[in-house]
């Protein structure tokens, strides 16, 4: 999904705003840092064996399943 200038943000004297679909993409970028942030703070040392395995199991499958589909799909532009 590539988004040209003209998408990206429309004139204003005021603060940028980005169409809709843009923003949905910003919106989606934070809030997947918002998870990896959760992940982080939760598999602290310290943290139980169980909670490891899960984090690195469901990390791992996350990760093949993202690698598979960005290499199909075209990445998107530079916001």
């Amino acid at each position: 999904m590539a988004i040209s200038n003209s998408d990206t943000m429309t004139s204003s004297p005021e603060a940028p705003t980005f169409s809709a679909e843009t923003q949905e993409y910003i919106d989606n970028i934070k809030e997947v840092l918002v998870h990896l942030d959760k992940v982080k703070k939760i598999t602290t040392p310290g943290c139980s064996q169980e909670v490891l395995n899960v984090a690195v199991s469901s990390m791992s499958s996350l990760a093949r399943v993202l690698s598979v589909m960005s290499s199909k799909a075209k990445p998107h532009s530079a916001l």
